[in-house]
């Protein structure tokens, strides 16, 4: 089986190019910055998904978008998204499902 580092590094790519994480610019011009935050996994667990040996895991993770202007930390809730995830990976860790449980 591989092991929780693996699973946890290509889940987190996944998320990048999904999510759309790093340096966005808006049609003003004006600078963020969207970065994963806060993640974690839950146990793994060995699943058949479609009659083959697959990984499922449950995540939580938070995106946190940083702009260019200032704001108070009370704030940072308006500028930070949730999200609960379900992924189901085969052994090589191409990405078979993912359900979004919340967000």
């Amino acid at each position: 089986m591989l092991n929780t580092a693996q699973i946890e590094q290509s889940i987190k790519e996944f998320i990048s190019k999904n999510r759309k994480l790093g340096e966005h610019a808006g049609g003003s011009g004006h600078l963020a910055y969207r970065s994963l935050i806060k993640f974690t996994l839950d146990d793994l667990k060995e699943v058949k998904y479609r009659g083959e040996s697959a990984i499922e895991v449950n995540c939580k993770y938070e995106i946190y978008t940083e702009t260019e202007f200032l704001h108070p930390p009370e704030e940072d809730e308006f500028y930070t998204e949730h999200y609960r995830e379900k992924y189901i990976l085969d052994n090589s860790l191409k990405m078979l499902s993912r359900k979004v449980l919340s967000s």
